[in-house]
């Protein structure tokens, strides 16, 4: 990974999903790991969507997150798909390392579960970064 690459996209404490919540990976020193360069840019815009807008306002970041959660309870059907899709989209694209999400698509899986795909253009990248999020609409 070059110099640039890396401080543009930066680095952070690497995050492990255990079930639900999300915590802390050691390395393999014990100290605390750290996410770098691509792999934080996918971890970072991962959370963005899985944090619902507005939860960390009184942190200063008002507009950070999505509106995916507004979406539980509502049936897997094309219209509910369609509003994932740009809300997923919205989402990222707040991002100012994200020049524009060029495609993105969500297919059901399973009875609640919709899998959104996305390839992301990054600022001064030519190659696509795609992320892949499952969404569960009975989630609580």
């Amino acid at each position: 990974m070059t110099e640039e690459r890396q401080r543009l996209f930066g680095t952070d404490l690497r995050l492990e999903r255990r079930r639900e919540p999300y915590d802390l990976r050691p390395d393999r020193a014990g100290d605390l790991d750290l996410a770098r360069g691509d792999e934080n840019i996918d971890q970072a815009l991962t959370l963005r969507l899985r944090v619902h807008r507005g939860e960390l306002a009184p942190l200063g970041w008002p507009a950070y997150g999505s509106r995916l959660h507004e979406l539980i309870g509502e049936p897997n059907i094309n219209r509910t798909r369609v509003k994932l899709m740009a809300y997923a989209r919205e989402a990222i694209e707040e991002d100012a390392r994200v020049a524009e999400v060029s495609e993105v698509s969500a297919d059901p899986e399973e009875d609640s579960t919709v899998r959104l795909k996305m390839e992301i253009r990054l600022v001064h990248e030519s190659d696509p970064l795609r992320i892949v999020f499952d969404f569960d609409l009975e989630a609580t």
